[in-house]
């Protein structure tokens, strides 16, 4: 990989160099400073060991000369100070001292202790790798999921992102990137460790002596692989796991699957044994997040960019490091990938139709599959507002309403309709009491059976009562009142008996009957229609059949009303007949007026829905909602003042 222009190419010295002429001992081309050192004792004073590479050892260290504590890494015992090992910490060294980056970090000195061992000092850091942050937000630990946002930890990746593009740029791949080798210090402070397996562009490889692989710190993988394959299975590309010659995109994978760690708080790969971790690389997983752990809820920007940087073919995968850091950045700035946004849109559209088909198809029953397709829809709409199939399913949904209530509704609909109900009957109690408005016109024609008006104003009355008090009583369903609708009927019975059944009363009958009808429940409207016929055919047939007085005599063509509880004046008579009617078309009109203008309401209601649904909609994708009614057939109500 050409280094960028903005950076000058990264140059080992030529005593880190692996040379076909390097004699045995591997220490021929090391320069004269570097074979002794008689000050080391004096100056360093070590302390405890920090970690376990598969090369070195790191202790802490104070530096005496300038009183500071910092770190040594020295060649791992057994492994000697001479040789391809030499060469290879010898290059680490030189690779992580000319890197000078703050997430990289530095080196102070180069030299061999007292024993000849190699070392090199550097800065003492301190905090947690993101292996033992994924480890504790797993485990679901308080302090780490209080201190470790998703947020936090994009940007400690965003920043070692930048390390190993500023590295790339250097001509440098770092080849073994994984989550125990990216620290983030206590104060925010993001490093990339271990450059032991580092690839310089233009300088000759240093093969590593065969044998079985030696671990590397606590990585979850168990092992950095040494010989042809170099790396950490599950985090090697799969062309370094065949032991190919890699570049940068090696680096890009390897991001990609810390990064989808990050996210899933379990590794790519499974790490049952280093085999397994290879074999799972090399077939290729799933790289979405959220379909590993969709209770993380992964948005899909971040998927996308795991399933880009760990591709199989490096010509899938991201370019640079920098496009990886810009995606994230782009993700964190809020700049959502629109396409990717449409393309989950679209299969919670595709999904909700499906849902809604089978609930418009099956009808009763499919109130939860209804749910099911009113959630996909609002999904979709949300992730992209211009959906036209998202839209044209939810106003299709809208427009045809189920078969069957939802319970919900049902319950939120009860309690409108007892409060209907407790309006009408409140106005019944008082249409009741007009009986004894028309006493007056009574007197004036006069009454002849005191006893029958004091029937007549005790069933009125009763009926009266029994309206009233059905308001007072708490309703749990939309049913007829069984009290009111007898004492109505009775009262109408008994004006029936004493008026006679064929003239004013059969109207009295007429409205009663029409206004339970109005109830929403089915159950009870033959009851109602049966107790109101009744009410005028009983009297007429008790009548016919001599038990009550006749009320009609029909005799030479003629029909002739008997008095039975008034006389009948002319001019009163005419008066009172006069009266009655006009007052049963008000009383009718009046009682019957409130239920519709409840109606309308509930009608004006459905449609300020519809008007508020298509606002949400864009104008663009407002012609695959429903269109409205022709303007021609088109009847706007009057707005009620």
């Amino acid at each position: 990989m050409p280094p960028s222009s903005l950076e000058s190419a990264l140059t080992i010295p030529a005593y880190a160099l692996a040379a076909t002429t390097l004699d045995p001992t591997g220490l021929g081309n090391l320069p004269p400073d570097l074979l002794t050192e008689t000050t080391f004792g004096a100056r360093y004073e070590l302390g405890e060991m920090i970690g376990e590479g598969g090369m070195g050892v790191v202790r802490s260290c104070v530096d005496r000369r300038i009183g500071r504590e910092i770190a040594i890494k020295s060649v791992k015992p057994g492994r000697g100070s001479g040789g391809d090992s030499a060469i290879r910490f010898l290059r680490e060294a030189c690779v992580q001292g000319q890197l000078e980056h703050p997430a990289i970090v530095p080196v102070h000195d180069l030299g061999r202790d007292a024993d000849g061992t190699l070392y090199f000092t550097m800065k003492r850091i301190r905090g947690m790798t993101f292996e033992r942050i994924i480890d504790a937000l797993r485990m679901g630990e308080d302090d780490a999921v209080r201190q470790f946002s998703r947020r936090k930890l994009l940007g400690a990746f965003a920043s070692v992102c930048h390390a190993v593009d500023f590295a790339h740029a250097r001509g440098v791949v770092h080849r073994d990137l994984k989550p125990g080798n990216v620290m983030l210090g206590d104060y925010g402070e993001v490093y990339v460790l271990d450059w032991g397996l580092a690839k310089v562009v233009g300088a000759p490889e240093a093969l590593l002596p065969s044998g079985p692989p030696i671990t590397s710190g606590s990585d979850p993988g168990g092992k950095t692989a040494h010989g042809a394959t170099l790396g950490t299975p599950g985090y090697m590309s799969p062309e370094q796991a065949r032991g190919e010659t890699v570049d940068a995109r090696a680096d890009v994978y390897a991001l990609g699957a810390i990064l989808f760690e990050l996210l899933a708080l379990e590794p790519l790969h499974r790490h049952g044994t280093p085999q397994i971790a290879l074999d799972s690389t090399l077939a290729g997983a799933d790289a979405r997040p959220s379909a590993r752990c969709p209770h993380l809820d992964v948005p899909p920007e971040l998927d996308a960019v795991c399933e880009r940087a760990t591709a199989l073919d490096p010509k899938d995968r991201f370019l640079t490091v920098r496009d990886v850091v810009d995606a994230v950045e782009r993700y964190l700035d809020g700049d959502r990938d629109l396409e990717r946004r449409r393309d989950v849109a679209r299969e919670h559209a595709r999904t909700a139709a499906i849902h809604a088909a089978d609930a418009l198809t099956r009808g009763h029953g499919a109130t939860d599959v209804r749910a099911l397709a009113l959630r996909e829809v609002g999904r979709a709409i949300a992730l992209d507002p211009g959906n036209r199939d998202a839209v044209r399913t939810l106003m299709r949904l809208m427009t045809e309403p189920p078969r069957e209530v939802p319970p919900d509704a049902r319950a939120a609909m009860l309690v409108d309709t007892a409060r209907s109900m407790r309006i009408g009957s409140r106005i019944a109690a008082i249409a009741y009491l007009t009986w004894f408005v028309y006493t007056p016109l009574m007197l004036l024609m006069g009454i002849r059976s005191w006893t029958a008006w004091a029937i007549g104003s005790a069933a009125w009355l009763c009926a009266s009562g029994a309206a009233y008090a059905s308001t007072r009583r708490r309703r749990d369903d939309d049913k007829v009142d069984l009290p009111t609708l007898f004492a109505g009927a009775v009262a109408v019975a008994v004006s029936s008996t004493i008026f006679g059944p064929y003239v004013v009363v059969p109207s009295l009958a007429v409205i009663g009957a029409m206004l339970l009808h109005l109830a929403p429940d089915r159950s009870r409207r033959t009851l109602v229609v049966i107790l109101n016929c009744l009410a005028v055919a009983l009297p007429a047939a008790l009548q016919w059949a001599g038990v009550l007085p006749a009320s009609y005599v029909f005799e030479h063509d003629a029909v002739t009303i008997q008095p039975l509880m008034v006389s009948f004046p002319p001019v009163t008579t005419q008066v009172f007949l006069l009266i009655s009617n006009v007052a049963l078309i008000i009383t009718g009109c009046a009682m019957v007026a409130p239920f519709r203008n409840t109606l309308t309401a509930a009608e004006e209601r459905l449609h300020v829905q519809a008007w508020q649904l298509r606002q949400l909609v864009p104008e663009e994708a407002r012609p695959a909602s429903a269109p409205p009614p022709p303007k021609s057939t088109l009847r706007l109500p009057q707005a009620r003042r």
